[in-house]
């Protein structure tokens, strides 16, 4: 005997999205995304780490620099200031996690109440962290193991500190050999003196005591990250990293100009456009003849003025926070 039976058709299509998929939370956070922008942020790539030359590749005042003062203003490695007197020098070596890097290394001075002190300004950093989780990821390595170094976020007005405040705070201990530490900070909302205090600040605090001078110490890979995870270093190339840092501080190519006449005018162009009027100086050599030589406003270019007979030398732009 033959038995028919009907079976209702199936919308195979509507069916796959009602599949049990074992991927979990994120798994289906990602799943749910409308758009390529926001699976990247799920993910956290596309460009993450708000430290610029967090990798130590960049120098352009030296690879080795040395610092008779306490000073924020003791710039070492581009967008570093290094707060006490010593030697700060630029260095290779293999994590332990294989990546071959630059890192910091600082030997201290002899000043009093020395310590590890190392700074990273971020401009407009206050908009940027206030009231967010942000994660702080670096490796350390110092000759003083079970030494406290306190690890800040602060907001301020830049290197002058006219106003300073602490939004986010962790202590941690030093080792003898490389460590990475992974810092989650949920940072106080300091948005209301964002006016007064409108940047950044990452800094490194060592307690005095347990910090003599000679004290060696050498960081690698910093990377602060908005949100609750440490994600790997991000690589930038060496040249986006150089320009990043031009903004705030530039050295020409020794520049070759001769002009004639009382009134001349010689312009030198800077490679990438300031943060702000910069100060410039001359290094390297020498331009005679200048009555006057200033950036203009935008802070593209140095513009020599006077009776200006000749200039060979190397131009610096500053225009650090």
């Amino acid at each position: 005997m033959t038995i028919y039976a009907d079976k209702p058709a199936v919308n195979v299509k509507e069916r796959l999205g009602e599949v049990d998929k074992p991927s979990g939370v994120a798994g289906e956070a990602l799943l749910r995304a409308d758009t390529t922008r926001q699976q990247q942020e799920l993910l956290g790539i596309g460009r993450r780490n708000i430290v610029m030359n967090g990798g130590f590749d960049v120098w352009q005042r030296g690879t080795s620099v040395t610092e008779a003062s306490n000073s924020y203003n003791n710039f070492t490695a581009d967008r570093w200031s290094a707060y006490f007197a010593g030697t700060y020098t630029k260095q290779q070596t293999t994590l332990p996690n294989g990546d071959y890097v630059n890192y910091f290394r600082g030997v201290l001075g002899t000043t009093s109440a020395n310590r590890i002190n190392i700074n990273h300004f971020i401009e407009n950093g206050n908009s940027i962290m206030s009231g967010k989780y942000v994660t702080v990821s670096f490796w350390l390595a110092c000759d003083r193991p079970g030494s406290e170094v306190n690890v800040k976020l602060q907001t301020t007005s830049g290197t002058n500190f006219s106003s300073y405040t602490q939004i986010a705070n962790k202590y941690i201990k030093t080792e003898q050999h490389w460590k990475k530490y992974e810092i989650t900070f949920h940072c106080f909302n300091d948005l209301g003196n964002n006016a007064a205090r409108p940047h950044g600040l990452l800094e490194f605090d060592g307690s005095d005591a347990q910090w003599p001078n000679g004290s060696t110490f050498e960081i690698a890979q910093v990377q602060i990250e908005i949100g609750r995870v440490a994600t790997p270093f991000e690589y930038r190339s060496y040249g986006e990293e150089l320009a990043l840092c031009q903004r705030y501080y530039e050295i020409s190519p020794t520049a070759y100009l001769t002009t004639y006449g009382t009134s001349s005018i010689a312009n030198v162009p800077y490679k990438v456009e300031k943060r702000t009027t910069p100060i410039s100086t001359v290094i390297d050599g020498s331009v005679s003849g200048i009555t006057a030589g200033t950036s203009n406003s935008a802070g593209n270019y140095l513009f020599l003025s006077g009776s200006v007979t000749a200039c060979s030398a190397k131009l610096v732009a500053d225009a650090e926070l």
